[in-house]
């Protein structure tokens, strides 16, 4: 099974990326994206799911609720051409991912390589799937209609199982 760990905006921050990711799908861009906004800090192929929920309820406890800037809309050019908006890289969020990797590092599963410490990206994905014609259009929309920077709060972190996106814990200190 496929599981992601999210660290997940609070409710103030949620409604302003959902306007972004509205103006886009009232446009004409859809949306395949998680509903929930986050930024995932650690991917896991495991059949260890009670292992890997001790492990994130045990990481929830060494942090606390945190703000971010996001300064940037990007762009994965995969198949899944995908939006996202992208968080200023501080020492902060890169400590935090460092230590829920390092405690990760005993668990048996495995971790996809876009989330190994030199190789991990933060981001917000706002819109995926989506054709070319989309992706340049999205891009257009949202230099024309928002604002960057902005300040976002993170106040949890889930655990889900994917593709289902069922939310297994939510939790933080």
């Amino acid at each position: 099974m496929n599981y992601a760990v999210e660290l997940v905006f609070d409710d103030e921050s949620q409604n302003i990326i959902n306007e972004f990711r509205k103006l886009l799908d009232n446009n004409g861009v859809h949306d395949e994206a998680v509903k929930l906004n986050h930024i995932s800090i650690g991917d896991y192929f495991t059949s260890d799911i009670e292992g890997l929920k001790a492990k994130v309820l045990e990481f929830s406890k060494q942090i606390k609720p945190f703000e971010i800037t996001l300064c940037s809309v990007g762009s994965f050019m995969t198949e899944e051409n995908v939006i996202f908006l992208e968080p200023v890289m501080t020492e902060e969020l890169k400590s935090i991912h460092k230590k829920f990797i390092d405690l990760m590092a005993d668990f048996d599963g495995e971790l996809n390589e876009y989330y190994e410490i030199d190789k991990w990206m933060p981001h917000c994905t706002i819109a995926i799937r989506l054709s070319d014609e989309e992706l340049f259009k999205g891009f257009r929309l949202l230099k024309e209609n928002i604002k960057l920077p902005m300040n976002v709060k993170i106040n949890k972190i889930d655990l889900i199982q994917y593709p289902l996106n069922q939310i297994l814990i939510a939790a933080l200190k």
